[in-house]
């Protein structure tokens, strides 16, 4: 076994770090009449849509394993001299789901044939995980007003909004410069998340965002989950969102859509006051179609879609503060200011996207298949990109420019029955450019108003992705070995000049009138930089299936990094993972599941750019306090320096000595059990521990911040969640979750520094991911073709063939953080760290949020019943709640209690319509 095993690790060891965990497996168990196993039984499962097949032949037990199927309806066949063939004719293959078809053959004297037409149950036995997987009308039919599939993430438990999720808008267009992935997985940061679609990566290695964009049409199905144990996953500490895309079938279908919303039907903005209603416009077509470009051999599928968006924006220039602060900046005092006229009211934004994406496949014989998938994303955001967290005039914001390529290809070779390999390889770039509303200093008093540049929002990236990934499943009797690794290089040239443009923070609007700022920061140097990585992992895993009902799952990862040029060397990382799935009684849909493991990540490039261009010898940064901030505000006539001031030190960002990988400790318990065949009810308990999370730290004992970059954060999560899960059967499908649980850490995110740099411990508290209590319910009602008996006629002609998909979600508030409005113990910390004497880290909670979105499309059958045309109306926040995104922080200005503390900074939208029309076929 060693001899085998060897041979194709090694082979494994020059490939990477990501799973292809694209596909689904079935079990298969044949036994005769009197329930003993049948050996040498001949198996033949096929893809009814593409007619691809695969056969096998039962073992010893009467079982054999088909791993790496493509996700799917199959039919399966079984044959075995002296008795009747047995069809299973339809079963569905989720991605990265186990199926169990345990089938008794009949004597030959009893039928010829027997076909089995039942629905297998509800609950996957075999999985040591839980996760949901979601696909087909459950998307495709429910409300989702920007037709973005990650919207439907937040739906699976175990899941909530990463603190900025509300901040996106489109799926390509950025509307935050370090936007993240957007939820949160038992309490770890939305960057720590795996991103995967068709088994490769699709992470922003920079931000830990998202990167191309799929639209709609093209999702086949995704599975999300956030403790999967198997070693093939790797490279993230947080959860799995694990994405295929539509093949094309034998059968030629797609669709024509166009989705079209209006203000003018809307509630207005929360932030608008009455009588005024901000104007929004939205256009979004889209055309899609897949079918065989030769049968049972070659397909294609491919979609087009974009979006236009007007919309207006709210400033929040103080209204009664606004003619005096008008004259100041049009005063000597800012003399050399850029902006001389900030708004107070609705100023115009717009947003532009496009997503493109083609994929092939060919069937060359039963041992091969080939794939290859181009995509394309384009998104433009104007003058709506957030600036600094504070309540901002239009001149604070930015624009952002977007463009994503990424070429997939694939080879699924069956070597024999029981070995298959998974070959898949990706080149990806992104291009980002953001661009400011306007140019020079940003005038800051926190929790009044922000004036200027954006620190974060005149910066360009480029960054390429070369990935290859390995995967070989290879069945050795009860045994399920997957062997693999990989690596990826990303290449990352960027001009990210942060805080380039200088920044004043004043302690208060009477401070600013009197053009007496209490902190100056500015960035000089060249911040051109180059960030090269590559993370290279090697695994191994044993799927043992001891004995009927239980599953055991052991693996280990190795993970190494080659870090850029300037960095310690990443260290050597082992993740054990271990699992369990027990079924008590086979005859019943009950099974209980442990796991747990260690999940090593990778670091955010936007993180190492710091040190890469402030390090002392490309860049610096340079502070002045108190008299010294108004001694350079006044020498600089309010304006950028173009050179470094006389008399102020050299601020600098180095990375720490010690420097590893971040990573996560998970453990988890539950069971799932079916209530009935198409219904189920999972209930999963968790512990979650994040170490060695990246933060920012001033290191220096003097008035001269000196900042490391050191992997010392931590997190903690403790919680239960509860899903009830039925997929669609007789018109109905619905999912419902609830999730309970606590997050403390002391830094949510690598730009939070602590109040006082000598005590970490201090800043131990709820973390700003915390979010108590969360619930989550979808649904997909539609009416029988055949109407509703019992009402008159005409009724029941018009409301046959309608949908009706309703979402709703509820989320207790998170927590709120109480700062002091200027820099009390002269840290160096921006954003500001500073709290009142006595209070903790976020003591208090905003408001908490809720939402009822809802569908209802009615469908006329038209050419033969062979296409349909539907109409639909979309309602988001029907209830018209008013939901905060962002609360202001600023408790204090060191003398008075500030009014707008734990204000909205930002709300969501309220009540909006949307319209939509759709010819399928």
């Amino acid at each position: 076994m060693v001899r085998c095993l060897f041979p194709p690790l090694f082979f494994a060891c020059s490939l990477l770090s990501q799973s292809s965990f694209t596909t689904g497996t079935v079990q298969v168990q044949i036994s005769d009449p009197t329930g003993s196993a049948i050996a040498d039984a001949a198996l033949l499962v096929r893809h009814k849509a593409s007619g691809a097949s695969r056969s096998g032949r039962t073992d010893s037990h009467g079982a054999f394993t088909f791993p790496q199927l493509t996700i799917g309806e199959y039919s399966l066949h079984v044959e075995k001299a002296g008795f009747a063939a047995v069809d299973a004719s339809s079963f569905n293959v989720s991605v990265g789901q186990v199926v169990t078809q345990r089938l008794t053959l009949p004597l030959a004297s009893v039928s010829g044939r027997l076909e089995v037409t039942e629905n297998i149950g509800s609950v996957d036995t075999a999985a040591t995980s839980s996760g949901s997987a979601l696909g087909d009308d459950r998307i495709e039919e429910a409300p989702s007003k920007g037709r973005n599939y990650f919207s439907f993430v937040a739906l699976a438990p175990g899941v909530a909004p990463s603190p900025a999720a509300g901040a996106q808008k489109s799926m390509a267009g950025i509307r935050n410069p370090l936007a993240d992935s957007g939820f949160s997985f038992s309490g770890m940061r939305g960057r720590n998340n795996s991103i995967n679609i068709d088994g490769v990566d699709n992470r922003d290695e920079t931000t830990g965002g998202n990167r191309v964009a799929i639209g709609l049409e093209m999702v086949e199905e995704f599975r999300v989950g956030g403790l999967s144990v198997g070693a093939e996953l790797g490279g993230a500490a947080g959860g799995l969102v694990n994405m295929v895309t539509r093949s094309g079938t034998n059968l030629w279908h797609g669709d024509v859509t166009f989705f079209y919303q209006n203000g003018g039907i809307g509630a207005r903005k929360p932030e608008v006051p009455a009588g005024e209603r901000n104007r929004l416009s939205r256009y979004q077509p889209g055309v899609s179609i897949n079918g065989p470009i030769r049968k049972d051999k070659t397909f294609f599928s491919t979609a087009f879609e974009s979006e236009w968006e007007a919309e207006q924006e709210w400033s929040e220039t103080p209204g009664t503060a606004l003619p005096r602060i008008r004259s100041l900046l049009n005063s000597s005092a800012f003399a050399k200011g850029i902006v001389k006229e900030p708004l107070s009211g609705l100023f115009g934004t717009a947003t532009r996207g496009t997503e493109f994406s083609l994929k092939m496949s060919h069937l060359k014989d039963e041992h091969n298949t080939f794939s290859g998938r181009y995509a394309y994303s384009r998104g433009r955001v104007f003058r709506d990109v957030q600036g600094p967290d504070n309540f901002l005039d239009q001149s604070a914001n930015g624009s952002s420019l977007t463009a994503d390529h990424a070429g997939v290809l694939s080879w699924m070779h069956v070597v024999s029955p029981a070995i298959v390999n998974d070959l898949r390889g990706q080149i990806a770039r992104r291009e980002q450019l953001l661009r400011p509303n306007s140019f020079g200093p940003l005038y800051e008093v926190p929790g009044v108003i922000s004036i200027g540049q954006g620190p974060r929002l005149n910066a360009y990236r480029s960054e390429n992705h070369y990935e290859v990934v390995d995967n070989l499943n290879w069945i050795l009797g009860q045994h399920r070995l997957s062997i693999g690794a990989g690596s990826q290089t990303i290449r990352l040239n960027a001009r990210m000049a942060n805080r380039a443009a200088g920044i004043f923070s004043f302690p208060t609007l009477d401070a600013f009138l009197a053009a007496t700022p209490d902190l100056y920061i500015q960035a000089f140097g060249n911040p051109a930089v180059q960030l090269n990585t590559t993370p290279v992992g090697v695994w191994l895993q044993d799927r043992y299936q001891a004995r009927k009902g239980l599953t055991l799952e052991a693996g280990v990862r190795v993970d190494k990094q080659a870090m850029p040029v300037g960095f310690p060397s990443s260290p050597t990382n082992f993740s054990p993972r271990l699992g369990l799935a027990w079924q008590p009684d086979p005859s019943k849909q009950l099974v209980i599941r442990a796991g747990g493991g260690l999940f090593y990540d990778r670091y955010p490039l936007a993180y190492l750019n710091e040190a890469a261009w402030k390090n002392g010898t490309a860049g610096f940064e340079q502070f002045a306090f108190g008299p010294a901030a108004v001694q350079a505000f006044r020498l600089l006539g309010g304006g950028t320096a173009s050179a470094p001031l006389a008399g102020l030190n050299q601020s600098t960002y180095l990375p720490s000595s010690n420097f590893p990988s971040p990573y996560s400790r998970k453990a988890g318990v539950g069971f799932e059990y079916g209530l009935n065949k198409d219904t189920k009810l999972t209930v999963e308990a968790s512990h979650v521990r994040g170490f060695h999370l990246p933060r920012m730290r001033n290191i220096s004992s003097t008035a001269v911040p000196s900042f490391l970059l050191e992997q010392t954060a931590k997190s903690s999560y403790k919680g239960i969640s509860f899903s009830v899960n039925r997929r669609m059967s007789k018109d109905v499908a619905f999912l419902a979750t609830y999730d309970l649980g606590t997050v403390h850490d002391d830094a949510s995110d690598f730009d939070e520094q602590l109040q006082d740099p000598r005590n970490i411990r201090a800043d131990w508290a709820r973390s700003r991911i915390y979010q108590k209590h969360r619930l989550a319910a979808s649904a997909l009602f539609e009416i029988p073709n055949d109407g509703i008996p019992g009402v008159p006629v005409w009724l029941r002609e018009a409301l046959e063939r309608i949908s009706v998909a309703p979402i709703f979600t509820f989320m207790s508030g998170r927590p709120v953080n109480s700062l002091l409005t200027f820099d009390a113990a002269r840290t160096g910390a921006y954003p500001l760290s500073a709290r009142p004497p006595g209070v903790g880290r976020n003591p208090y909670f905003s408001p908490p949020t809720s939402s009822a979105d809802i569908r209802l499309m009615k469908t006329f059958m038209t050419h033969h019943e062979r296409a349909k045309l539907q109409f639909g109306v979309e309602a988001f926040n029907l209830l018209n709640h008013a939901n905060v995104i962002s609360i202001s922080p600023y408790s204090n200005d060191g003398v008075k209690a500030l009014t707008s503390y734990r204000g909205p900074v930002e709300s969501a939208n309220r009540r909006q319509f949307q319209m939509l029309v759709q010819w399928e076929y």
